[in-house]
């Protein structure tokens, strides 16, 4: 199934989970949308999740959980891939005027939502793997 094609409800649960919500990340475990509940767990920071995705049937979130932090190798395969929608998508979280534009036009408001709640965790995933007074006692 195409990333802009699954149950509205899928897109709520995971908006919930990539902000931190273990329940909703439970929740789309327990309805069968596994691929979502890693790429929420890639999103921030979980590598075995994002190992998951890339080595199953799912290596486009794998893929763009990489290059929505910005890893060369995964921008340059979403810039490639013959789907315009994945470089957009990625593009999109990063408040990309173009990037958002075109989701506008196609009407993928819902993936406008989930592109926010993803800018807001990976922000905070660098905040917490970079910020300058990390200690570990």
């Amino acid at each position: 199934m195409h990333i802009t094609q699954y149950p509205i409800q899928v897109y709520k649960d995971f908006e919930k989970a990539v902000g931190g919500s273990e329940p909703h990340f439970q929740k789309l475990l327990d309805d069968g949308y596994p691929e979502w509940a890693a790429f929420a767990h890639g999103l921030q920071g979980d590598k075995e999740a994002v190992m998951w995705l890339l080595k199953g049937p799912y290596p486009e979130l794998g893929v763009l959980a990489n290059g929505m932090v910005d890893e060369p190798g995964a921008i340059a395969w979403l810039q490639n891939n013959p789907d315009p929608f994945f470089y957009i998508f990625c593009q999109a979280t990063k408040k990309e005027p173009n990037a958002l534009q075109w989701l506008e036009e196609h009407k993928l408001y819902h993936i406008l939502i989930i592109a926010e709640a993803i800018r807001k965790a990976v922000k905070l995933r660098t905040k917490r793997e970079t910020f300058w007074y990390k200690i570990d006692w």
